[in-house]
């Protein structure tokens, strides 16, 4: 079990970022929760920001040291966290839940949890990982070009804020025991892929194409069945899927 320790701040700029602070001052721990009530400059993918009320939604990153990674691939720790967010979210009622590579967490199809996660290293070592979330818990008003939900839109329930963290964290510890079999991991993350099997467009080598992405193929590929038919392993990090 990992040793969770969590410090609650009432106004930031980005967890992942008070995070990365703590790291270079020395003052991490393996296992350190920075949760932020009001999150006022938080980050999602590429240059996408992460909007949430305060008070209304998780906003939280962990550390977690590299000597406690064991993974054959950095991408393990994202489909883990993924998973432990869908986990969390059937835990509490909320069903259809699908993962939108490579770092959305969807239920019908509107976006409920984002994910963040930025390596430090040292060199070509790596020190540690830092896992920032945001999951909609009570907020019930979003702008309309976000396309997002909550689990209290969807439920129609009030959630706390604290046990759902405490939640989402016992599920985390379980998820990086047992994932550590890459098949499994596989597996769940393949049944649990946005629009997996469905005719999507992805950018490969700057070319625009059509197919069915089928799920992972390895620890590093897609297996994508092209309109040809033919079945390509392209590298996940050279696929841009255009949603």
């Amino acid at each position: 079990m990992i040793p969770y320790k969590i410090i609650k701040i009432n106004a930031i700029d980005s967890s992942n970022n008070e995070i990365k602070r703590l790291y270079h001052k020395k003052l991490h721990t393996n296992g350190l929760v920075v949760w932020a009530s009001n999150q006022t400059d938080g980050r999602g993918q590429g240059n996408k920001k992460w909007v949430s009320e305060p008070n209304k939604n998780l906003t939280f990153s962990i550390f977690l040291s590299g000597e406690n990674l064991s993974f054959s691939s950095h991408l393990c720790l994202n489909l883990i966290t993924s998973l432990s967010v869908k986990k969390l979210l059937v835990w509490h009622g909320i069903n259809n839940i699908f993962i939108k590579w490579p770092n959305d967490i969807l239920s019908v199809n509107k976006k409920i949890s984002g994910i963040l996660i930025e390596n430090l290293y040292k060199g070509k070592k790596l020190i540690g990982s830092v896992i920032g979330l945001g999951i909609n818990v009570n907020q019930i008003n979003f702008q309309e070009n976000l396309n997002a939900s909550s689990m209290k839109i969807i439920t129609g329930n009030n959630f706390t804020l604290r046990k759902v963290l405490h939640n989402f964290l016992d599920i985390f510890s379980n998820d990086l025991d047992i994932y550590k079999d890459f098949d499994l991991l596989k597996r769940d993350f393949n049944k649990s892929f946005f629009q997996k099997n469905g005719l999507i467009e992805y950018e490969f080598n700057g070319v625009i194409k059509k197919g069915k992405i089928i799920g992972l193929s390895d620890y590093e590929r897609f297996q994508i069945l092209n309109l040809g038919g033919v079945k390509e392993t392209p590298k996940i990090s050279d696929v841009k899927i255009i949603y």
